[in-house]
């Protein structure tokens, strides 16, 4: 069952996952890539379809000890453990009501829903939404208009939706849709 603080139990944040199990990631996806390459097919580190972060931990450390006598790979299998740690705080997570008109994605949002935005008191940006599938975070619009700040301890909610250099417009998420949907994969 996914870890929710109890300060944060008051907004009904990742129903699915409390009711049928599993936890939820933030995790930094490029450093995830590198460690990665010295992983087995069938052992691949995506943070999708653990219980719990500690599950998690423990699986990244029983691999990393496997290199304890190549420092280098050790290093970045402990540095990836390490952030992914300090991003999974959910204490330091803005909770933000959805506001906004139903999405009616797949991966979308519902009015009058609560969501978590997961930030890191040592990097406090925008990464995305917790979605209604709830095993990663998804980029959304942040337009003022479609959120209402619950929690925001780190105040990166505050500095997405109000400071304009972060602000992401319904057009530009459109966009970047439009763009993923007709991209090709090779």
């Amino acid at each position: 069952m996914a870890y929710i603080p109890d300060s944060h139990r008051k907004y009904n944040l990742l129903p699915y996952c409390s009711e049928h199990g599993g936890e939820v990631f933030s995790y930094p996806s490029q450093l995830l890539d590198i460690v990665n390459k010295y992983t087995s097919d069938n052992e691949c580190l995506i943070p999708y379809g653990y219980d719990s972060y500690e599950e998690y931990y423990r699986k990244v450390r029983e691999i990393a000890d496997r290199f304890i006598t190549q420092p280098y790979i050790y290093d970045l299998f402990t540095e990836y453990l390490n952030q992914v740690m300090a991003m999974n705080i959910k204490e330091d997570w803005s909770v933000l009501r959805y506001i906004g008109p139903d999405t009616n994605q797949t991966e979308g949002l519902t009015n009058g829903k609560n969501y978590y935005w997961p930030a890191s008191k040592a990097a406090p940006h925008y990464e995305g939404v917790i979605d209604d599938e709830e095993f990663t975070s998804y980029i959304y619009p942040t337009n003022e208009e479609y959120w209402e700040i619950l929690e925001d301890p780190t105040g990166m909610a505050h500095n997405t939706i109000f400071g304009k250099d972060r602000y992401i417009s319904p057009d530009v998420h459109a966009y970047i849709i439009e763009q993923l949907q007709n991209a090709t994969i090779v």
